[in-house]
């Protein structure tokens, strides 16, 4: 896929060091990144060109070279789990900013880390609840029509305003930002030799393997 585009999971090794196969969740959530990628260069929202050139770079093109790898920056797996940048763009059409914001608050659980709390028991009972929540949602996206079921949700909700759109602020795209560089698709089936001359490992058993942290 488009390296611009690719989940923040793939950017990560695994505990026992070996680099993610891409898998069906990643995809949706390369989805997420497109429709995100869209949205701000061809809607309405409360960016000025100058933060929306800043977001396009630090989420999108922004890279740091380590051990041979380009990976993305701290800043686009921050984005996933805070859903920050959702929030702060304000798109102006609410259909668009519902399915956004929709995709964010179920995918951002890919990422987010809560270590136990030690003593109080209320703050024990409350890390007990947002952890269970928070299986729950992975849970849901290992439903591979999880995506259509979100999507029809929306698209069903006559109350849902789509046509609004509002006054843009100028927003031009700008000319370095070009979609560059791609990856090497690894949901295809590869040989442990491709494999090794790619410099990756057998990848992992379950789609949210070692990004989960406890």
């Amino acid at each position: 896929g488009t390296w611009q585009f690719l989940a923040v999971r793939l950017f990560e090794k695994a505990k026992d060091g070996t680099v993610p196969i891409q898998n069906f969740i990643d995809d949706v959530e390369s989805f997420f990144h497109v429709a995100t990628w869209i949205a701000l260069q061809h809607t309405s929202h409360g960016l000025t060109p100058q933060a929306l050139k800043s977001i396009l770079n630090n989420n999108f093109d922004a890279s740091v070279h380590i051990d041979g790898r380009i990976l993305a920056t701290e800043a686009r797996r921050s984005n996933m789990e805070t859903g920050r940048l959702i929030q702060n763009a304000n798109f102006n059409n609410p259909g668009i900013s519902a399915v956004l914001e929709g995709m964010s608050l179920t995918l951002r659980e890919r990422y987010t880390s809560r270590r136990k709390p030690e003593g109080d028991d209320k703050r024990v009972a409350k890390w007990k609840s947002d952890d269970e929540y928070r299986l729950d949602v992975l849970k849901e996206l290992d439903d591979r029509e999880w995506l259509e079921k979100l999507l029809r949700h929306f698209l069903d909700d006559k109350k849902l305003d789509w046509e609004t759109e509002g006054k843009r602020k100028g927003t031009v795209i700008p000319l370095k930002h070009q979609l560059l560089g791609k990856r090497q698709n690894e949901g295809s089936v590869q040989t442990n030799d491709s494999r090794n001359k790619a410099g990756r490992g057998d990848g992992m058993s379950s789609p949210h393997e070692g990004s989960l942290q406890t």
